[in-house]
């Protein structure tokens, strides 16, 4: 489904992440983790797009894609949870959600996202702005998945979120993962919602991966010696 050689990538003459290697296979969640600014959201940009890497490769249904931009990407069947949501506040969830068909080049919503986050057909008509911190983290994720993407990537969908709408995030990451053939990569914090959804762990430290496990086998300890400061 997707694979990453050898990639690096930073901005401007800074190299953030060096010589990352990595394999999503169809329907499979890769996790990754990391202190602050170890590089895990360089490393999400890059393959979505917005980052052009300096070096590496990055194949995606076996074709080459290091080069696209990200609108041929997003055709192409990525879909992409940016870290703090970044929704638009000043148009409605109708309208943030028909944002994601035109990333995606669909006509119309997956009705499954309304299932997902039954608040949002509530909330059509309300500005993105004035929903809270779990609904609006409810819409950047309804807002990826209205075009019914192949691979997606989440980074931090939890972060700062109350506990009730995590439990629902993760229900919708398994259900994804139970029903259909999308792969994903998350950028995750807690390493207990971690092994409660993904396949394989990965952790960055100073932009390279130091730690790489099936989930079956993850170390707790050898995890967090990595993620505390």
């Amino acid at each position: 489904m997707l694979s990453i050689q050898d990639l690096e990538a930073g901005y401007e003459d800074s190299m953030v992440i060096r010589s990352i290697n990595m394999n999503v296979e169809e329907n499979q969640v890769i996790c990754v983790m990391g202190r602050n600014g170890v590089g895990k959201t360089t490393l999400l940009k890059t393959i979505i797009g917005l980052i052009q890497p300096k070096n590496g490769k990055i194949q995606y249904k076996s074709g080459d894609i290091t080069k696209d931009r990200p609108s041929q990407r997003a055709r192409n069947g990525s879909g992409y949870v940016p870290q703090g949501r970044e929704i638009f506040p000043k148009l409605t969830v109708l309208e943030n959600l028909q944002l994601g068909l035109e990333a995606g080049n669909v006509k119309t919503i997956n009705e499954q996202v309304y299932e997902y986050f039954p608040i949002l057909k509530d909330f059509a008509k309300r500005n993105g702005g004035d929903l809270s911190g779990g609904q609006q983290q409810q819409l950047a994720i309804a807002r990826a998945l209205v075009s019914n993407p192949s691979f997606l990537l989440l980074d931090e969908p939890t972060e700062g979120i109350q506990p009730n709408i995590v439990e629902e995030i993760q229900a919708v990451i398994m259900d994804i993962k139970q029903s259909s053939q999308t792969s994903m990569i998350l950028v995750e914090q807690n390493l207990d919602f971690v092994k409660n959804v993904a396949d394989h762990l990965y952790v960055i430290d100073h932009g390279s991966i130091v730690y790489s496990s099936p989930i079956a086998n993850v170390e707790d300890e050898e995890v967090y010696r990595y993620l505390t400061v």
